[in-house]
């Protein structure tokens, strides 16, 4: 996974930051031993890099490993579907001389949620604490193949973010903004 941030408002503009995001992780088959309401359970665990790629005063990372239960919701007749997901991660090996605080303002937990019917609009979001507060990310996502390409898995996204750490590099700083674009998982 990557992360670019383009700064289009600068007369060259340039990408202001990237952070890569390679990772290990397992996911659990469908869980027989699940709560009668739930359709799905499964269980993701992992390990995640980040890393900004750069060297010197401007290189940034972090490591972390997690825990995902994942329940999911769905409704045969509306073909409506929920997922609820909640992730708890730990920090290891942090780089303390470049981002020592990170997980005041990253935390140590995210709920995702998502709600919606495959093909059509899906509404998610993911909410994370921290000790300085909050963040907030909201995607509208709607398959493109149902209007236009038949075999082409892409998504039309609209997303509001209201978020801290969401860069490494200004992982102080909370960004908030519009963004539409397009997605190849939703």
């Amino acid at each position: 996974t990557q992360t670019s941030f383009w700064d289009l408002e600068s007369n060259s503009a340039p990408f202001k930051d990237t952070s890569y995001k390679p990772e290990f992780f397992f996911l659990s088959s469908n869980i027989s031993s699940r709560p009668s309401w739930s359709k799905g359970f499964f269980v993701q665990t992992g390990f995640q890099h980040e890393s900004n790629g750069r060297s010197g005063d401007v290189s940034r990372s972090t490591n972390h490993l997690y825990v995902k239960p994942i329940f999911i919701l769905y409704d045969e007749k509306t073909r409506y579907g929920l997922q609820v997901a909640p992730k708890i991660w730990a920090y290891v090996n942090n780089d303390n001389d470049t981002n020592p605080d990170l997980e005041e303002y990253r935390g140590f937990f995210d709920l995702e949620l998502k709600f919606g019917k495959a093909e059509s609009f899906v509404l998610g979001s993911n909410l994370r604490w921290a000790e300085e507060g909050p963040s907030v990310q909201v995607d509208l996502t709607y398959p493109l193949d149902r209007l236009f390409f038949r075999n082409f898995d892409l998504f039309f996204q609209v997303q509001y973010v209201n978020a801290l750490a969401e860069s490494l590099l200004d992982y102080r700083e909370r960004n908030e903004a519009l963004r539409l674009g397009f997605a190849i998982v939703r």
